[in-house]
C-alpha cells in the first residue's frame, strides 16, 4: 500500500501538467467549438523559447514571461489564420487547420533544434523530497503547485469578473452575445490568447523537469485532451477531475511491477502510452452517445461546401452518338496513360527515377485510404501511417517467422491492418468528427511509442528485417524478383491502379453514396435506410486494409523497416497529400502524390533543402485550406470558370455557323428528296410538369416486410403504392412517453394514421411535436409506450430498419447532404431498394451496373416530377430554401416509402410556395396513395390538406378529429390564443 501511495505522489507533476493543458483546451473549445490540435505546439514552442533565451544568458524572470507570451501569441495567430477564416467550412476544416499549424510549428522547431533531446533550463531548485528510495523533485512539486494556482485564478476570473462573464456568454451563444454588445470575435481572440498562454506555461514547466524533444513534448497535450473529455469539454472543475484521473492512472502504470506475474510487463517501453490509449478509447466509447436529430456535423445544407470531384451528373437526354464518342475519348486517354506507365521503364530511365515512381505509388495507396475515410466518410484520421506500420511489421513477422510467401503475406498484412482499424472503428461508432481526430492521434501516439518498439511485434530496437524471397523459379514464368527495382515498380503500380480502380467504382455506387451521406448527416442517412454503424466499420476496415497493403509493399521493397518510418509526422504528410490533391478526389490524390514524390527527391538531392519536406508539406496543407480548398482536383473547373466566357462565345459562334451551313444544305436538298426543313416541322411538347402529368410517375417502392403479414412487392411500373394486406393503420402510436433527464417532453401521446390519409399534428412551439416524430422514426427511444407500423411493433427497431420497412421523413431543419448535388442527394435515397453488396460495387459486376441504371432512371423521374431539372447538378449548399424543401420531399419520394412524415415542410416558404406545397401533398396522396403525417405551424395550410388532425400541448394530446372539429375545440382555441398558459397541464384525450 505504501508503494502505491508513493507512485501516486510521484504522479503529481503529471496531474499538474494535464490540468494546465486541459484548462487551456476547455477555454478554447468553449469559445470557438474547436478542438485545438495545435495545443501541443503552443506548449512546445515556449519551452524552446526559454531554452534559446537561456542560451543567450537572459534572466529567467524575463525569459519565462516572453516564452508564455509566445504561446499566447501562437494561439491568437492560429485563431486569426485558420479558425476564423475556416468557420464557414465548419469545425472539421477548422480542426484540420489546427493540425496544419501543429505540423508547421513542430517541423520548424525540429529543423531548427533537431530531434535529439535537449536539457531544458530548471525553473525550480535542484533536489527534492526523498520517498523510500524515490525522489519527488522540487520542480515536480512546483509544477503541481503552479497548476493549482493557475486553476484557482482562472476559475475566479470566469466566475467573478465581467471578462469571464462575457467569455462565457459569447461561448454559449454568439448571436445573443452580439445583441447585448459583446464582440464574439474579440472574446474568441481572448480565449485563444488565454489557452495558448496556459499551454505555454505548461510547456515551460514540463521543459524544466523533462528533456526537450519536439514531438514528445508537443504530444503531451494528448493526455490533457483525455482529461478534458472526461470533464465534458465544458467544465473547468470537470477537467481538473479528469486531469487527476488520467495523471494518477498513468502514474500507477509502473505499479504493475508489484504484481509478481506481471513484473516482466512493467519494464516495457511505451506502457504509459498504451495505458493512455486504453483509457482514452474507453472514455470516448462510454461518453459517446447516439446521433441526435439535429446532426449536421460539419456543414449545413444552406452553407458552403467543398469543391467535389465530378461524380454522377444529371443527364436527362444524351444522344447515343455523343455517348459513344465520349466513352471512346475516355478509353483512348486511359489506354494511352496505361501504355505510358507500362512502357517508360523499358527506356532505361535513371535508377532514382524508378525509385520516385515507386514512392509515388506508395503515396497514392496511403493517401487514397485518407480520401476514403476522411474525404468521403468525414472521419478525420491522423493515424494512417500507423496502419501502414502495422502492415509493414506484420509482413516482417509473416516472412521471417511463418515463411509466408508473396502474395499470401500481402493479403494477410492488409487483413491484420484492417482488423486493427476495426478496433478504432468501434470507437468511431460512439464518437465522431473532432473527437475521433483525438482518438486517432492517441492511437498513433501509442503505436509509435509502444507497438512499433515492442520486441514481440517489431523485433529488437524497433527494427524488423527479413529476406524477401522471389516468386517463382528463375528462367520460368511467372518469376518476380522483388530486389529488381523495375519488377517491383510493376508490382506496386498494379496494386496502386487496382486500389484506385476499386475505389472509383466504390465512389459511384450505393456504398459510396452511403459514405457521403454519413459525412453530411448521419441522421438523414439513417432515415434513408443506411445502416450508419455498418458503413462506418466498412470504411475503417477498407481504409486500414489499404494502408496495410502499402505497409507490406514498403517492407518488400526494402527488406527492413524501422518505427520512425511510421511516425505521426508521416500521417500528417499523407493528410497533406490528400488535402493538396482535393480531399474527396482520387485523381487529385494521384497528382499530389507525384508532386510530393518529386519534392522528396528534390530535397534529398539539394543539401540546403534537406529536412524541409515536413515544413513544406505543412505549408502546402495550410495554403490549400485557406486559399484553394478544392486542391488540385478543382483546377479544371477553375480554368473552365476563368475562361468559360471566351469558350462559350466560341461555341456559340461555331454553333451558329453550323446551323447556317446545315440550313443552307437542307434548303438545297429538300426539293430533291421531298424533305421538310426542321423549321417547318411541328415543335415537340415542352418537357415539364404538364408533360409529366400526362404520364404516370413510376417510382419503385420498398417492399414492406412485416412479420406474419402477407405483403406485396410493388413492381417498377406501378403508379400507386401498394399497402400490405390487412386493416392495420400504417402508423399506430400508443401512450408514448419521452423523458430527457427527468424532463417530460411527450406524455402518453397516441395517434393513428390510416392508409391513404393525410394526418396533421399541430401545437404551439415547445409542445413536443418533433420529439414525437423522432420517437416514431427511431431517433429517440421512448421511455414507455409503443410504436407500430402496419400492425407490427417497431419500437425496438433502429432508424434505418424502420426506413426499410417503408417509413420516410423530412426534418424541421433541412438535412440534405451539402457535399452532393441535388441529383446525387436523390440517388442516395435509392439505397434501400438496391440489394447489391460491397463486392458488386468494387468489382462493378453486371448486376451492380443494372441496379445503378435502374436507380438513375428512378431519380430522373423524380427530378422531372418535382421540376428540379434546372438545379439537378447544383450542389445543395447555397440553394434557395424553398428549393431545398422540394429536394428533401423529392428524396423521400425516391425511397418509395408508403408512409411519409413531414416536419414543418412549409417553414420558410412564402404564401405562393405554401399553396404549391399544399397542391403537391394532395397530388401525392391522390396519385401515389401515400399516407402522410404532417407537422405544421401554418394552421390554414394544414387544415386544408388534412383528413384528420391531432393537437399536442405540453407533450399531451389535447384534441383530435376532423379539421373543422379541431378548429372549434375550445382547448385548441385557448392554446393558440395564449389562454392555455392558465392550463399548463391539459388533460389528454384518447386517440
Amino acid at each position: 500500500m505504501l508503494d502505491v501511495l508513493i507512485y501516486l505522489l510521484l504522479s503529481l507533476p503529471l496531474v499538474g501538467a494535464y490540468a494546465i493543458l486541459g484548462i487551456g483546451i476547455v477555454v478554447i473549445f468553449r469559445a470557438s467549438r474547436v478542438l485545438n490540435l495545435a495545443h501541443g505546439a503552443m506548449a512546445m514552442l515556449p519551452a524552446y523559447v526559454v531554452y534559446d533565451l537561456n542560451q543567450h544568458h537572459l534572466p529567467m524572470l524575463l525569459s519565462v514571461p516572453i516564452a508564455i507570451a509566445s504561446g499566447g501569441g501562437l494561439g491568437m495567430l492560429t485563431e486569426r489564420i485558420f479558425v476564423r477564416p475556416l468557420r464557414r467550412q465548419g469545425p472539421t476544416a477548422q480542426t484540420v487547420g489546427t493540425i496544419a499549424m501543429f505540423g508547421l510549428v513542430v517541423a520548424l522547431v525540429a529543423k531548427r533544434y533537431g530531434t535529439t533531446p535537449l536539457i531544458g533550463p530548471r525553473l525550480f531548485p535542484d533536489g527534492g523530497v526523498h520517498l523510500h528510495g524515490s525522489i519527488l523533485f522540487y520542480g515536480d512539486l512546483g509544477l503541481f503547485a503552479t497548476a493549482l494556482v493557475a486553476a484557482a485564478g482562472l476559475l475566479a476570473v470566469f466566475r467573478f469578473t465581467d471578462l469571464g462573464l462575457s467569455l462565457r456568454g459569447a461561448a454559449d451563444n454568439r448571436v445573443a452575445a452580439a445583441l447585448v454588445g459583446i464582440d464574439p470575435d474579440r472574446s474568441a481572440r481572448v480565449a485563444w490568447l488565454m489557452g495558448g498562454s496556459l499551454a505555454g506555461l505548461a510547456g515551460v514547466l514540463l521543459g524544466g523537469v523533462n528533456n526537450l524533444s519536439p514531438y514528445n513534448l508537443s504530444l503531451q497535450m494528448l493526455p490533457a485532451f483525455v482529461a478534458a473529455l472526461i470533464g465534458g469539454l465544458a467544465s473547468l472543475p470537470g477537467v481538473l477531475v479528469g486531469a487527476a484521473c488520467v495523471g494518477f492512472l498513468q502514474g500507477l502504470v509502473p505499479a504493475v511491477g508489484l504484481i509478481r506475474p506481471l513484473r516482466h510487463v512493467a519494464g516495457q517501453l511505451g506502457l504509459p502510452q498504451l495505458a493512455l490509449t486504453i483509457i482514452a478509447l474507453t472514455v470516448m466509447y462510454l461518453r459517446g452517445g447516439r446521433y441526435s436529430s439535429s446532426d449536421i456535423r460539419a456543414e449545413q445544407a444552406t452553407g458552403s461546401a467543398e469543391v467535389t470531384a465530378g461524380r454522377r451528373r444529371y443527364q436527362p437526354t444524351l444522344p447515343v452518338a455523343r455517348r459513344r464518342m465520349l466513352g471512346l475519348s475516355i478509353r483512348v486517354w486511359r489506354y494511352a496513360l496505361l501504355v505510358a506507365l507500362l512502357g517508360w521503364p523499358f527506356l532505361h530511365p535513371p535508377f532514382s527515377l524508378l525509385g520516385d515512381a515507386i514512392q509515388t505509388c506508395l503515396f497514392v495507396i496511403g493517401a487514397a485510404s485518407i480520401v476514403l475515410l476522411t474525404g468521403w466518410v468525414g472521419q478525420i484520421s491522423l493515424c494512417q501511417a500507423s496502419f501502414i506500420g502495422i502492415g509493414a511489421f506484420t509482413s516482417g513477422l509473416l516472412i521471417r517467422d511463418v515463411h509466408a510467401p508473396f502474395p499470401l503475406n500481402f493479403v494477410l498484412s492488409g487483413a491484420i491492418a484492417s482488423l486493427a482499424a476495426l478496433v478504432l472503428g468501434v470507437v468511431a461508432l460512439r464518437v465522431r468528427g473532432l473527437y475521433l481526430a483525438v482518438a486517432t492521434l492517441i492511437f498513433a501516439y501509442m503505436a509509435d511509442a509502444y507497438l512499433f518498439v515492442a520486441p514481440w511485434f517489431s523485433g529488437a530496437g524497433g527494427s524488423s528485417s527479413a529476406q524477401v524471397k522471389a516468386v517463382g523459379t528463375p528462367g520460368t514464368k511467372p518469376y518476380f524478383d522483388f530486389s529488381d527495382r523495375q519488377t517491383f515498380y510493376f508490382v506496386v503500380l498494379a496494386v496502386a491502379a487496382t486500389v484506385i480502380f476499386g475505389l472509383l467504382n466504390l465512389r459511384d455506387s450505393k456504398t459510396g453514396r452511403a459514405f457521403f451521406a454519413i459525412r453530411g448527416s448521419e441522421t438523414a442517412a439513417a432515415s434513408l435506410g443506411i445502416d450508419v454503424r455498418r458503413y462506418k466499420l466498412i470504411a475503417f476496415a477498407l481504409a486500414g486494409g489499404i494502408a496495410g497493403l502499402a505497409g507490406n509493399l514498403t517492407f518488400i521493397s526494402q527488406g527492413t523497416v524501422v518505427s520512425a518510418q511510421f511516425s505521426i509526422s508521416v500521417s500528417l504528410l499523407l493528410l497533406a497529400i490528400a488535402v493538396v490533391g482535393g480531399l474527396q478526389s482520387l485523381g487529385g490524390c494521384v497528382a499530389a502524390s507525384v508532386i510530393f514524390a518529386g519534392l522528396n527527391e528534390l530535397f534529398f538531392r539539394v543539401t540546403a533543402l534537406s529536412g524541409y519536406l515536413d515544413v513544406v508539406s505543412a505549408l502546402l496543407l495550410a495554403v490549400v485550406l485557406l486559399v484553394y480548398p478544392g486542391g488540385l482536383a478543382a483546377l479544371p473547373s477553375s480554368i473552365v470558370a476563368r475562361f468559360g466566357n471566351r469558350l462559350g462565345a466560341l461555341r456559340s459562334l461555331s454553333a451558329a455557323l453550323r446551323l447556317r451551313g446545315t440550313s443552307a444544305l437542307r434548303g438545297i436538298l429538300a426539293p430533291l428528296a421531298g424533305l421538310r426543313s426542321r423549321a417547318e416541322r411541328p415543335a415537340p411538347a415542352r418537357a415539364g410538369f404538364a408533360l409529366v402529368e400526362a404520364r404516370p410517375l413510376r417510382l419503385p417502392v420498398a417492399a414492406v416486410h412485416i412479420p406474419h403479414q402477407a405483403t406485396d412487392r410493388v413492381a417498377e411500373d406501378t403508379t400507386r403504392v401498394q399497402h400490405p394486406v390487412g386493416d392495420h393503420p400504417v402508423i399506430d402510436v400508443r401512450d408514448v412517453r419521452v423523458e430527457f433527464d427527468g424532463l417530460v417532453a411527450v406524455d402518453r401521446a397516441s395517434l393513428v394514421v390510416e392508409p391513404g390519409q393525410i394526418v396533421g399534428l399541430i401545437g404551439p412551439n415547445g409542445a413536443g411535436k418533433t420529439t414525437l416524430f423522432n420517437a416514431i422514426s427511431g431517433l429517440v427511444v421512448p421511455t414507455s409506450g409503443t410504436v407500430s407500423m402496419f400492425g407490427a411493433d417497431v419500437t425496438p427497431l433502429a432508424v434505418h430498419e424502420r426506413a426499410r420497412l417503408g417509413l420516410g421523413r423530412t426534418f424541421q431543419a433541412v438535412q440534405l447532404f451539402p457535399q452532393l448535388s441535388v441529383y446525387e442527394n436523390l440517388l442516395v435515397a435509392t439505397h434501400a431498394n438496391n440489394p447489391t453488396g460491397l463486392h458488386s460495387h468494387v468489382l462493378l459486376t453486371r448486376r451492380g451496373v443494372r441496379m445503378e441504371a435502374a436507380a438513375e432512371e428512378t431519380v430522373r423521374r423524380a427530378v422531372r416530377f418535382m421540376r428540379l431539372e434546372s438545379v439537378a447538378d447544383s450542389t445543395v449548399a447555397g440553394l434557395p430554401f424553398g428549393v431545398l424543401r422540394r429536394v428533401e420531399i423529392a428524396r423521400t419520394l425516391v425511397t418509395g416509402s408508403p408512409v411519409v412524415m413531414l416536419d414543418e415542410p412549409a417553414s420558410g416558404l412564402d404564401n405562393a410556395e405554401t399553396d404549391q406545397l399544399s397542391s403537391l401533398l394532395l397530388d401525392l396522396r391522390e396519385r401515389l396513395g401515400l399516407s402522410l403525417l404532417l407537422i405544421e405551424h401554418d394552421v390554414r395550410m394544414v387544415t386544408e390538406v388534412s383528413d384528420h388532425m391531432y393537437v399536442l400541448v405540453h407533450g399531451k394530446m389535447v384534441a383530435n378529429g376532423s379539421p373543422e372539429e379541431v378548429r372549434r375545440d375550445p382547448v385548441v382555441v385557448a392554446a393558440y390564443l395564449g389562454d392555455a398558459a392558465e392550463t399548463t397541464a391539459p388533460e389528454a384525450v384518447p386517440a
